[in-house]
């Protein structure tokens, strides 16, 4: 007799692993497509920029396959989102804020001693009202889409394979797309903490505010911080020592809270699909081939200019 779990992944409709794969190299060219917009229309604003790459590279191609293939919102967990697990998604946002930009630090300091430089973050906002433009356009619009192909989409389809299995390959697909090796730690635990609440709270809008919450937050705190003046800190032993037990605090309160998450979910009968080998058909391993060597390459022209010193 076949086993229940086993049998509910075969009735539960999902999207293709071909699918998925080619909505995650669709995305990799997009980007591509609009970092060309970007040197061809050097005046564009950047809200313009990002609504022509996240619209129709992301959103657009995951609302057709969905029109197309009715019965895909359970696999892609497009449940409603009670009032006090969106409040715990969004703590989880705001203290990863703080552990991403340590963990950044830690590997830039390496990749620094590498002879590497950084490609420079997010314009900091001037004004309130650019505040709240890059809040709508570099935060919100980003990490819906963003939710909806990788925790959704790509989530629902490596599932198959495992739930803890998939939220690994759908972090490391995030990662890479974002073709920016000094964020690679962020990009790491952003998709990892987002694939857990997706999962433990069985709700994508979970996913979708812990990562809005997070990236507002990588814009008003440097405003904030622009507004009062930089300050100078001396780097010391006892500044290195403070700040990394300050991170271990952080890592420790996010772990108890993600561990509450996970009780809740066992108490509503939420558990993982069990880890499942299957070998990958040969369309499908060629699609995802050709996803990661896009990506990867993006990543390697980045390193190239970052290396001879082509961006401050």
């Amino acid at each position: 007799m076949q086993d229940p779990i086993y049998s509910k992944i075969e009735r539960q409709p999902r999207p293709t692993l071909f699918a998925a794969s080619g909505f995650v190299l669709l995305a990799a060219v997009g980007l591509w497509i609009s970092t060309l917009l970007e040197l061809l229309l050097p005046d564009a604003s950047m809200a313009i920029v990002n609504a022509l790459y996240y619209l129709p590279f992301m959103l657009l191609p995951v609302g057709l396959y969905m029109l197309r293939r009715p019965g895909l919102g359970s696999a892609m967990r497009l449940n409603a989102l009670p009032v006090m697990p969106t409040l715990s998604a969004a703590l989880l946002g705001l203290l990863s804020v703080y552990v991403a930009s340590m963990l950044s630090a830690v590997w830039g300091a390496a990749l620094d001693a590498l002879g590497l430089h950084g490609l420079g973050g997010a314009p900091v906002p001037q004004n309130e009202a650019e505040l709240m433009t890059s809040i709508l356009t570099l935060a919100a619009m980003p990490a819906i889409c963003e939710e909806l192909l990788f925790r959704g989409f790509v989530l629902s389809a490596w599932e198959s394979r495992g739930t803890w299995f998939a939220m690994g390959v759908t972090a490391v697909l995030f990662a890479l797309l974002h073709g920016n090796l000094y964020g690679i730690p962020a990009y790491l635990l952003v998709g990892a903490v987002a694939g857990y609440l997706a999962f433990a709270l069985d709700s994508l809008y979970a996913a979708m505010v812990y990562h809005t919450v997070y990236n507002a937050s990588c814009l008003v705190l440097p405003y904030l911080a622009a507004g009062q003046g930089e300050a100078d800190v001396a780097i010391d032993a006892a500044t290195v020592f403070s700040l990394s037990l300050q991170t271990m605090m952080i890592i420790a309160m996010m772990a108890m809270l993600m561990a509450t998450l996970r009780l809740r979910a066992r108490r509503e009968g939420i558990e993982p699909i069990p880890r499942i080998r299957r070998p990958l058909e040969g369309r499908d391993k060629a699609m995802l081939l050709a996803a990661v060597l896009v990506m990867a390459a993006s990543m390697l022209i980045l390193l190239v200019v970052s290396t001879q010193g082509g961006v401050a």
